[in-house]
C-alpha cells in the first residue's frame, strides 16, 4: 500500500513496484493535477506560501497538510530528473547525428545534412539598397549624425525569414552553503545559470542550465531538431562577455555565424567608463556621452576612439579610464554592428529577449532579498519554469517525455 495525494484528499491504494521506483519509504504518490498544481505555485511563491495556500485550497487540516520542507524535499529531486529528461533528449539527438553526445561539438564524422556545414544563406540587403536606405536615414539629419556607408552594412539580414536569433546570459543567484562555521565573513560566491532565448519566426524556445557547456550543448540539439540550422542564418546577441564568445565559437565555429553585442550594455558601458572620465558641467558631460553614443549607434568603432582621443583636456578627469573605455571599445569593434540601419530595418539590436527569460526562469523567484540556493534547488526551479515556458511541462508529466519542439 501507498499513500497517494491528489486535488481530493489523501488515501492508500495497492501499487506495483514500478510506480514507486525511486520514493524514499515515507514519500508519497502524487496525481498529475496536483503535481501540476504544486510545481505551477512553487516555481512562483515560495515553499512557505506554496504549501499554505495547497492545504488552504484543498482544506487540508493538520494531520494531512503539506509541509513546506516536504513539498522541497520533492520539488528538488522532480527538477534533477527534469533536468536529465532534457539532457537524454539532446544526446539522443546528436547520437542519432553521430554527434558527440558527451560534448555536443559537431565535428568531422556527424552525419548532418550539408546545409547545417555550409548553408545556402538568406539574403542580405545589399550594397544598393543599403545605399538607399542610408540616403533615406540622412535626410534632415545633422553632419555628425549622418550614416556613411562601408561593406559591412551591406551584410545585413533581409527580414527575419531563415534567421535563427539565439540570446545568450548568464544570471547568478546567491549560493548557499551548507554550514557555517564560527563567524567568518559569508562567502559571496554565486551560483551561475545559463539561460538561452531562442526565435525563429514566430516561434521561440527558452533553455536553461546549471553551466554553460551544458546549456549550448542542449541548444546544438535543439537547433538540429528543429531543422534551424540547414540554410538559416544563426544571429547570437549577448552582453558581450567573452566566456559567452568563446563558447559561442567552441561549438559553431565550423560553419557561419554573427554575433551582435546587445545595444542596451553597450550604450550603459560606454556611460559608465565616461561617468568616471569626464568632468565639467553636467550639460558638458551630457553633451560628450551623447555624441559618443551617436557615433556607437552608427556601429563607427574607429570614430569613436578617434572622438575620445580628441577630447580636450579640460574635460578629461581620469586619462585612465579614457584609455579603458578605448580597449573596451576596440576589443567589442568585431561584434558591434550599424543599430541605427538595424532598428530602421525593424530588426533586432537587443538581447532583451533572454533578460526577459531571465526574469521569468530565475529572477522573479530566486533573486529576493535575503534568498540563498543550494545547486540542485536553484536549477530545479529554474528547468521547472522553463518546461513550463516551453509548453513541456504537461507531456513530462504524463508520459516523461521531452519534445524539444518550438511553441508559438
Amino acid at each position: 500500500m501507498k499513500i497517494v495525494d491528489c486535488e481530493i484528499g489523501v488515501f492508500s491504494v495497492a501499487v506495483g513496484k514500478k510506480a514507486v521506483k525511486g520514493l524514499k519509504p515515507k514519500q508519497r504518490l502524487r496525481s498529475g493535477s496536483y503535481s501540476e498544481l504544486s510545481l505551477r505555485l512553487v516555481s512562483k511563491l515560495s515553499y512557505r506560501d506554496t504549501t499554505e495556500a495547497l492545504n488552504r485550497v484543498l482544506h487540508r487540516d493538520e494531520a494531512k497538510s503539506m509541509k513546506a520542507s516536504t513539498l522541497e524535499d520533492w520539488v528538488e529531486p522532480y527538477g534533477k530528473s527534469l533536468s536529465e529528461g532534457y539532457e537524454s533528449k539532446a544526446e539522443e539527438i546528436l547520437d542519432s547525428r553521430h554527434v558527440d553526445k558527451q560534448s555536443g561539438i559537431i565535428a568531422d564524422g556527424a552525419s548532418v545534412p550539408f546545409p547545417v556545414i555550409h548553408p545556402n544563406l538568406p539574403p542580405v540587403i545589399g550594397e544598393d539598397q543599403a545605399r538607399r536606405l542610408i540616403t533615406e536615414y540622412n535626410r534632415g539629419r545633422d553632419r555628425a549624425d549622418k550614416l556613411k556607408y562601408d561593406a559591412s552594412t551591406s551584410d545585413i539580414e533581409d527580414g527575419t525569414q531563415e534567421c535563427c536569433y539565439i540570446s545568450v546570459d548568464d544570471i547568478g543567484v546567491r549560493y548557499q552553503k551548507p554550514e557555517r562555521k564560527g563567524k567568518r565573513k559569508k562567502d559571496r560566491s554565486f551560483i551561475e545559470n545559463t539561460v538561452i532565448h531562442v526565435q525563429a519566426g514566430e516561434k521561440q524556445y527558452t533553455l536553461t542550465a546549471i553551466g554553460m557547456e551544458k546549456a549550448f550543448k542542449q541548444l546544438v540539439a535543439l537547433l538540429l531538431g528543429n531543422g534551424l540550422m540547414e540554410n538559416h542564418r544563426l544571429i547570437f546577441f549577448s552582453d558581450g562577455a567573452t566566456c559567452i564568445r568563446d563558447y559561442i565559437g567552441k561549438f559553431f565555429g565550423f560553419r557561419q555565424h554573427t554575433i551582435i553585442l546587445d545595444w542596451l550594455h553597450l550604450k550603459k558601458k560606454c556611460n559608465e567608463f565616461l561617468s568616471m572620465a569626464i568632468k565639467g558641467s553636467k550639460d558638458e558631460k551630457q553633451q560628450i556621452k551623447k555624441e559618443l553614443v551617436s557615433i556607437l549607434w552608427t556601429g563607427r568603432s574607429g570614430k569613436a576612439i578617434k572622438y575620445l582621443e580628441a577630447l580636450k583636456k579640460s574635460h578629461i578627469k581620469n586619462p585612465i579610464k579614457i584609455e579603458e573605455l578605448k580597449g573596451y571599445i576596440s576589443r567589442k569593434s568585431p561584434n558591434l554592428t550599424c543599430y541605427a540601419l538595424r532598428h530602421e530595418l525593424g530588426l533586432r539590436i537587443s538581447s532583451n529577449r533572454v533578460e526577459k527569460a531571465n526574469d521569468l526562469v530565475v529572477a522573479n523567484r530566486q533573486k529576493h532579498n535575503g534568498m540563498s540556493w543550494s545547486i540542485k534547488g536553484s536549477g530545479s526551479l529554474a528547468v521547472i519554469t522553463a518546461s513550463m515556458i516551453n509548453g513541456e511541462m504537461d507531456t513530462w508529466l504524463k508520459e516523461r517525455r521531452i519534445s524539444f519542439r518550438m511553441a508559438g
